[in-house]
């Protein structure tokens, strides 16, 4: 893609929740689709997801300068770090598969909480963003409490986890696009 493609897709403030929320969806589908698939194919496809979902958070953090906050950037940042790890390791990935999950989930679950407190005074859906973050920040809790979860019963909180803040994303998408075209983006 090219700059002005790039600038475009990322006109309009939803448009990154829209595709993050499509990719999410699309990834826990996958998983229950295959949910005898093997610890490798799955730390392969957590890798993907994470390094696709940060760059789309890194791009939004660029081509949004009106949006902007460091916690964006930060919990994109993160979430390409965990997706390398994974696709680089995947032997060491795949023994630690919980804690790299439950790490990634905790740390972003946290910036996206923090993100939305920060926009509640001029964004009026900043609440699914803080639904977003806490389901995010409760869920790599879960995973790091319960480190004697089998592979497979991660891999189904995986597939739910991803489909609920994939549905969630795209409501925070559709909202922010709603607000944008009625030009009422800041609350009063």
């Amino acid at each position: 893609m090219d700059d002005a493609a790039d600038r475009k897709m990322f006109k309009n403030p939803g448009t990154a929740l829209l595709v993050r929320g499509a990719l999410s969806i699309v990834f826990g589908l996958l998983i229950f689709v295959v949910p005898s698939a093997t610890a490798l194919v799955v730390v392969v496809m957590f890798g993907v997801f994470a390094i696709i979902d940060g760059i789309t958070s890194v791009a939004h953090y660029f081509y949004d300068p009106a949006g902007r906050s460091r916690w964006t950037i930060v919990g994109g940042l993160i979430s390409i770090a965990a997706g390398i790890v994974a696709i680089a390791l995947p032997g060491i990935t795949a023994a630690a598969i919980g804690v790299l999950i439950g790490l990634w989930a905790l740390v972003l679950g946290l910036s996206q909480i923090i993100l939305s407190l920060a926009a509640r005074t001029f964004i009026r859906s900043w609440g699914v963003w803080f639904l977003t973050g806490l389901i995010t920040t409760v869920f790599g809790i879960v995973v790091l409490v319960n480190p004697g979860l089998g592979l497979l019963g991660l891999v189904w909180m995986l597939a739910g986890f991803a489909i609920v803040t994939g549905l969630l994303l795209i409501a925070s998408g559709i909202g922010l696009r709603k607000l944008t075209s009625s030009s009422a983006l800041y609350a009063r």
